[in-house]
This record gives structure tokens, sequence and C-alpha cells, in this order.
């Protein structure tokens, strides 16, 4: 399922030269709240920022993949 969102912050860090992010991200329906998930690199658009909208896939109410949300 595909969920409209906000990213409110990233932490990149790696594990025996694996990147992964910490990230952080709001929800249209409770915006008060920030969710956060741990993805590797290939999960996630490397050019994500602070404030960018974003679609966050879920499955299982388990974030899968967070990308940048098209123009």
């Amino acid at each position: 399922m595909d969920v409209d969102g906000t990213l409110e912050g990233r932490q990149d860090y790696a594990i025996h030269g694996q990147r992964y992010a910490r990230l952080y991200f709001t929800l249209p329906d409770d915006p008060e709240t920030i969710h956060q998930c741990q993805l590797p690199d290939d999960a996630f658009d490397p050019d994500l920022k602070a404030g960018d909208p974003v679609v966050i896939t879920f499955l299982l109410k388990t974030v899968m993949a967070i990308r940048k949300k098209a123009a």
C-alpha cells in the first residue's frame, strides 16, 4: 500500500560497509506524530532531504520503501 507523507529527517549510517538510513516521516492524517523506519540504501532515494513530499510503501504495517513523490 502506498501512502503520501512528508520526510522530516534522515540519519545515514553504515554497518560493515552497507549503507542504511533512519528516516523520519509524518503522514497527512496525523501530522503531529513523527514515525521512523530504518531502510537499506536501495529502499529509498539517495537525494531525499527533510521537507520533501514522499510516497511510503507499506507491507503489513512495515515500511518497505520511501521514494520522492513525482512532481
